[in-house]
Parts: C-alpha cells; structure tokens; sequence
C-alpha cells in the first residue's frame, strides 16, 4: 500500500533477528540458487540489496513466513523472492515518484517484497486489494501478475489527501494526485481502481468475479472495519485462495483463517498476518 523512503538498514545483528538471512542460505548450498527465474547469488543478492534500499528496511524478507503461509519449502519461497530482482526498473520507478513529492516518509505496507512472492508463488485470476495509497502493495501485486502473465488487480480505496507540504496523516496522498499516483504506467494496463469505501464496494465486486484468489488488507487500524471485511470475503475463497492482511485484529484474523480450514502465520514483529485455503 504505501511506501517509506530513505530509510537506513537495519544493521545486520538486528536484521538477523528479524528476517530468515538469505545469505547463509545460500552459502549453505554451496551457491546453488533454486527461483522461478535464473538468477545468481551474488547478482541478486546485491539486486535485492539495493530494492530494499529503495522501499525501505522494513521491507528486508522474511522467506520463512512465506514458506509458511503457502506450506512449500524455503527454497522454493526464496526462489520466488528472488524473482522480484528482475524487477528493479519499476520499483526504481515507484520509489521516484514518491520522492518526487518532497516528502521523506510515507506509511509502508510491511512486506512489498513477501506480496510480490506471494503472487508468484499462488498464480491468482481474481485479486482483491483493501486500501491504496500511494500504491507500493497494488504496484507489488501488479508486478507478480505481470510476471505470471495472469490475474487482474481490483483495487478499493478511500483516499485521506494530505493538509499542506507535510501534514496529514503519513499515508495521506498529495493534493493533486489521485490513489495509486506513485504506481509506474507500465504496470497499470487492466488494473481495476475504484474509488470509495469497502463496505459499499467490497461486497458487489465479489458477486461480479464470483470467486477470490488472493485478498489484501491494508487499511487503517479499525477493528469493525477489518471485521466486516474478513467477514464479507469468508464465503468467497476457496481451495488455494490466499488471503494477506495488515493492521489485523488478530482474534477476527485466527477465527477467519480458521472457518476456511486454514491456520494464520505473522510476520515477526508485525501485525501482518497470512494463510492459505487448504
């Protein structure tokens, strides 16, 4: 959903703990690279580097926490995150057009990185995204579909615009732009943006595709909001639908994941949540 721009590294200690570390991966086999695209692991490696630098620290991955949303192996998770370093030029892109508005700080979708994987991994027709913004988690998600060459993007926003230079709340838009302003154009061909609130929107869109592949969340903390919409996306997933949530109430979250048969997994440190339908 959002981006946040300029952010140091973490340092490498404190990285350890928080993110499954890549490199030891692949040193451990012996530099031998398993990804839905060839890649090496120096290359990528430093390709990777320079993506988190553009999106922000707190988008370093956590491949295990994608190994266990969609039940695969490490390797096979980190092979698909991986695949965002062919990437580079769109988020290069996106992270421009951020700071082409002269402001250092945006609220961050956690997990850019983990959404793009996710799309990859989980080959979705029908994807349905909860808040927008600026547009770094529907840019991630448009980039998987791109890659895949499948699925279309449909989108729901209600957008807070920013008061003045800096006011406002972090993931207000700028006067003048629209929501999604920061995705490149060349990722927005069959993307489907609507503008208003989800409880007059949600609920209709799903009728019109009639089947949800893979579902992001990522508005504002509200606990009623975030339960009407688990609830009114519960009697459209199916076997394989993915469903990707941030600002969770982790009570309504459990109990969705739950009645689809399915068990939540958390980012370390977050309140991003995942599962997948069984």
């Amino acid at each position: 959903m959002y981006l946040a721009k300029s952010f140091p590294c973490y340092s490498r200690g404190a990285e350890a703990e928080r993110s499954y570390d890549i490199r030891r991966s692949l040193a451990r086999r012996r530099g031998q690279h398993s990804s839905l695209e060839p890649v090496t692991a120096g290359s990528a490696g430093r390709a990777l580097d320079e993506i988190v630098d553009a999106m922000g620290s707190r988008s370093r991955p956590e491949i295990s926490w994608i190994s266990k949303v969609m039940g695969i192996p490490v390797e096979r998770a980190e092979g698909a995150v991986y695949g965002i370093t062919h990437e580079k030029e769109p988020i290069m892109e996106l992270a421009k057009n951020i700071a082409r508005t002269g402001r250092s700080y945006y609220a961050q979708f956690p997990a850019p990185i983990e959404l793009y994987a996710l799309v990859r991994l989980s080959h979705p027709k029908n994807l349905v995204e909860s808040g927008v913004a600026s547009g770094v988690s529907s840019a991630s998600m448009l980039l998987g579909i791109r890659a895949n060459r499948n699925g279309v993007l449909h989108s729901i926003d209600m957008p807070v615009f920013r008061v003045g230079k800096r006011g406002g709340e972090s993931w207000a838009i700028p006067q003048g732009m629209s929501s999604g302003w920061a995705v490149p154009m060349r990722l927005r061909k069959g993307w489907d943006l609507r503008e208003g609130r989800s409880e007059m929107l949600l609920e209709p869109l799903l009728d019109k595709i009639t089947t949800l592949d893979f579902y992001c969340h990522d508005s504002p903390v509200d606990v009623a909001h975030f339960a009407f919409e688990m609830k009114t996306i519960r009697n459209y997933l199916k076997p394989g639908s993915v469903v990707v949530a941030d600002n969770t109430d982790r009570d309504t979250f459990d109990r969705t994941a739950r009645l689809a048969g399915a068990i939540a997994y958390y980012r370390r440190g977050s309140s991003l949540g995942g599962f997948r339908v069984p």
